[in-house]
């Protein structure tokens, strides 16, 4: 990776997470005022849903100001834990509101994966011989990128492939709703969010990224939390553009 392609790598790998990190205050303060439990999954979701952003955005401005790389460990930690919290909290969101009948049988399936995933991670990352096994976890490219490997990119390949399907099935739902506008409106927002993040990582993800490439897959992200929380809360300010109120 050229210098260009590092700093374009970790400037929009920041923004990309405080984005996140922004529209996740915002719900968290609602969630404050009126203890919607919806709110709390929204937020836990939309600040995770990033977190494989977290070591290049984080570890870039790390980097900056230290000289140093995140260590290889820490590096991993931030950015696969909170990947199962985001999709369990998540399907809290859809499955009720969608297919209440089997919530309790995938959750319990997607936690006991999760629980897989984390043993995985954690042996390989400080138990194994020879620990960090990084062949089994992630080469690192740059200072602040990598290429996760096995089970660490199988669980991240499946959770992008879960929330774009049950995603795009609740977006759909919602336009179905034809005699209420707003929530037709909200199903427009999501529908966009979630092929938008889908496209963003798996061309981010999984492409030989040139510095255009990764501006256009990172931007891609950016819109999706925009619209992810649009489509989600739709503020005020878009019920008034879109003369809703």
């Amino acid at each position: 990776m050229s210098v260009v392609e590092l700093h374009l790598s970790g400037i929009f790998g920041f923004l990309t997470v405080i984005i996140s990190w922004l529209y996740g205050g915002i719900t968290l303060y609602k969630y404050i005022k009126t203890k919607e439990k919806i709110l709390f999954y929204f937020f836990l979701a939309i600040i995770f849903t990033m977190s494989p952003w977290y070591p290049s955005g984080l570890g870039y401005i790390y980097w900056v100001i230290t000289g140093q790389e995140i260590a290889y460990p820490f590096y991993v930690l931030i950015g696969t834990v909170t990947v199962p919290i985001a999709l369990l909290s998540w399907l809290q969101i859809y499955m009720p509101a969608l297919h209440e009948k089997y919530k309790r049988v995938v959750t319990w399936i997607v936690f006991c994966f999760s629980i897989v995933f984390y043993i995985y991670i954690f042996y390989f990352l400080f138990f194994a011989s020879g620990a960090p096994v990084v062949n089994l976890i992630g080469i690192k490219e740059s200072a602040i990128d990598i290429d996760y490997k096995g089970l660490a990119l199988g669980f991240l390949a499946f959770s992008l492939l879960i929330s774009t399907i049950t995603g795009n099935d609740f977006a759909i739902a919602s336009l179905k709703e034809k005699d209420n506008p707003l929530i037709v409106w909200k199903g427009r927002f999501l529908l966009l969010s979630f092929n938008l993040f889908a496209i963003g990582a798996i061309g981010d993800g999984f492409i030989p990224l040139s510095p255009a490439t990764l501006i256009i897959f990172r931007t891609l992200m950016m819109l999706s939390s925009t619209f992810y929380y649009i489509g989600f809360i739709l503020p005020g300010w878009v019920k008034h553009l879109l003369k809703l109120e």
